[in-house]
């Protein structure tokens, strides 16, 4: 069975810049997520595997990122792993125009 991955494509709001690409941050609450933007989902219609985006623009993804910290810090411990992470993404969001989520399936090789 293929497994699934999401990651983060960082637009910046100024030409030039590089695109920034992370994977999936473990704070935002992917289940939530799906069901939050599924209106926006983008199916390529691949008969070979299945690969989903969205886009969201920046003050999307910023409020996004604020309400899924605010329920993954609320657990005991949750956000002390991940606060250089949460603050690299805070900082990369402040100066992009766009976010794409990307869902694709890869093989493990299993």
């Amino acid at each position: 069975m293929p497994a699934r991955s999401e990651r983060l494509y960082i637009v910046p709001a100024r030409n030039g810049e590089a695109c920034r690409i992370m994977p999936f941050p473990p704070w935002w609450d992917r289940i939530a997520f799906l069901k939050k933007y599924e209106s926006r989902e983008i199916d390529f219609d691949n008969p070979i595997d299945a690969n989903y985006t969205w886009l969201l623009n920046a003050a999307e993804a910023m409020t996004w990122n604020e309400n899924c910290k605010k329920r993954f810090s609320s657990n005991p411990g949750g956000a002390s792993e991940f606060l250089n992470d949460m603050l690299k993404l805070e900082s990369l969001l402040k100066d992009a125009s766009w976010v794409i989520v990307e869902s694709y399936e890869w093989e493990s090789g299993l």
